[in-house]
């Protein structure tokens, strides 16, 4: 079989002939998939057409009530001063990287956005002497805020901001 023989033979399905071996006319049932795709693409068509006809009423986008970029930085050994761990918070709606965004954009409502009002969470930390600088930078409702301090240990500073904002 020459190529080009077997090329217009390869295309078609088995058993249906195609529109030039019956002379170029197409048969009723030849059309009955192409009405089914014309039916398809009219009412898609439709659909973008009454999409663009109608504009969106959404409403812009919101600015979330607070953004905050959370770091530690251990303040000795061999990284010191370099970031040893952040993350990004967004509060209404919550999000970010910060694993429990929810619980921290809670606290953090309730001390008005200002790290240093939340309350200190009470447990045990070990007195082990690993110095780290946590910080909170970032805006709450339009104001920015700021919060640094070194502490003694990460357990200490996550039990002074109490106990989510700075957790791994």
């Amino acid at each position: 079989m020459s190529g080009a023989a077997g090329a217009s033979t390869t295309n078609r399905r088995p058993g249906r002939p195609g529109a030039a071996d019956r002379g170029g006319r197409i048969r009723e049932e030849d059309m009955t998939m192409s009405r089914a795709r014309f039916r398809w693409a009219a009412a898609l068509a439709g659909t973008a057409v009454i999409a663009q006809a109608a504009p969106a009423q959404a409403q812009p986008p919101q600015e979330p009530a607070g953004a905050y970029l959370l770091m530690v930085a251990p303040q000795e050994g061999p990284v010191t001063g370099k970031t040893l761990w952040w993350k990004t918070l967004w509060c209404g709606p919550d999000g970010g990287t910060l694993r429990s965004a929810p619980q921290a954009c809670e606290q953090l409502e309730s001390a008005d956005g200002e790290v240093a009002r939340i309350p200190a969470r009470e447990g045990p930390c070990t007195l082990e002497y690993a110095p780290v600088r946590v910080s909170a930078d970032g805006t709450w409702r339009g104001e920015p805020r700021h919060f640094a301090r070194t502490y003694p240990n990460r357990c200490a500073a996550m039990r002074d901001t109490g106990g989510i904002l700075f957790r791994e």
